[in-house]
Parts: structure tokens; C-alpha cells; sequence
């Protein structure tokens, strides 16, 4: 009976209203494209020496993000990311290298949205290699200062030893084998990125906050 009550009163009011929204006023969803660049400066330390594949990488934006003069990433928004591959620099030769994912960005709201970036700059704390390795510096001035302090060192005991031209160019071709040998068995230059290192990741895929 009672339903049959509340039929009745909504067919004497025209049945439910139907709620009608002006298009006009329909904020269109903020996008922010591809190709964006978001500078952010690390919050944790990481290096070829200590870190390995699959620690986390942690950092904050450094200048907010605007789209149509609107902030849509805030400065001071957490990225969250891992390091995905530790090369430790050779002997001899090559460089230290660490490959950085960058995979989260947690806005001061709390909305954690994923992201897909690629490296676009180290600020000087390194050179980029491909899409998202930073490459650390060689070497090969310090391996050739090592190899030469020696000789010096070599013919100084030579010419002492032997009061001659031919103990300075013994010694010293003593000096130059031991400081060879050093170099050898040493690594080169480890790349460390320390807390407040600045770098620049570019989205890969377009984002909505």
C-alpha cells in the first residue's frame, strides 16, 4: 500500500527531476604533457661505491609545475624512484655509472600518481647517457699525475743512489713502473650524488594531478 502512495506522489510531480548540468561549467581535466621538465634535487645519497640495483632514489621538485597558469605540481612534491643498474668505474679506463627510474610522484596532497620519465640534465654532477643514465667523470689526468709522481720519485732516488744521469733514468723508470702498477690495480672515480644534487627528469607520458 505503501508503495503504491509514493508511485501516486511522484507521478503528481512530474516523476524525479533530472539533473541538468551546464557544460559551461565543467572544468576540463588538467593534463600535463609530455615532454615536461620537472627539476628536482635529491633528498638521499646515492653512488657507484655503496648503492646497488634496486635501492630507492629519493628527491624533491625544485619549481612548480604550471599548466594554463594553474600550479598542478607544487614545489617541494616527493619523487620516488630506483636505481636500476650500478656500473663501477674499470681500471684503467671507463666511468662510473648509475641508471635512475623515477617512478612516483606524491603531491603535498597526498595523491601519489605514477610517472614515467626519462633523465634530462645531471646539473653538473655528471654527464647523461642515453634515456636515463648519469655517467661520472674519468680518470685519466689523476691515473697520469699517479704514474708521473712516481717517476719523479724514482729518478730522485736514482740520482741519489748513484749520483748519474744513468741512476735518474733507472729510478725513474722504477718510479714509472710502481705508479703503472698502482693504477692498475685501482678502480677509477666513483660517481656520488649526493643530497641537494639537482637534476632534471622529463615525463615520458602525459599525467593528470
Amino acid at each position: 500500500m505503501i508503495a503504491f502512495v509514493i508511485l501516486a506522489a511522484l507521478l503528481q510531480q512530474g516523476g524525479p527531476k533530472s539533473l541538468d548540468v551546464d557544460p559551461g561549467k565543467v572544468q576540463p581535466a588538467i593534463v600535463v604533457p609530455a615532454g615536461t621538465v620537472i627539476p628536482i634535487t635529491l633528498t638521499s645519497r646515492v653512488s657507484t661505491k655503496n648503492s646497488k640495483d634496486g635501492d630507492g632514489v629519493y628527491a624533491k621538485t625544485t619549481f612548480p609545475i604550471t599548466v594554463n597558469n594553474r600550479i598542478v605540481i607544487p614545489e617541494g612534491s616527493f619523487v620516488r624512484g630506483k636505481i636500476s643498474e650500478v656500473r663501477k668505474p674499470g681500471r684503467v679506463k671507463g666511468k662510473g655509472e648509475l641508471t635512475l627510474n623515477f617512478q612516483t610522484l606524491v603531491l603535498p596532497s597526498g595523491l601519489t600518481i605514477p610517472i614515467y620519465t626519462s633523465l634530462g640534465g645531471a646539473g653538473g654532477a655528471g654527464e647523461r647517457k642515453g634515456e636515463a643514465t648519469v655517467q661520472g667523470d674519468s680518470s685519466k689526468g689523476d691515473d697520469a699525475k699517479t704514474v708521473g709522481t712516481d717517476a719523479a720519485a724514482g729518478g730522485l732516488i736514482g740520482v741519489l743512489a748513484t749520483r748519474g744521469a744513468k741512476g735518474a733514468a733507472v729510478g725513474g723508470a722504477g718510479g714509472a713502473a710502481v705508479g703503472t702498477a698502482a693504477v692498475l690495480l685501482s678502480r677509477g672515480k666513483d660517481l656520488v650524488l649526493d643530497p641537494g644534487t639537482t637534476i632534471e627528469i622529463v615525463l615520458d607520458r602525459p599525467i593528470e594531478p
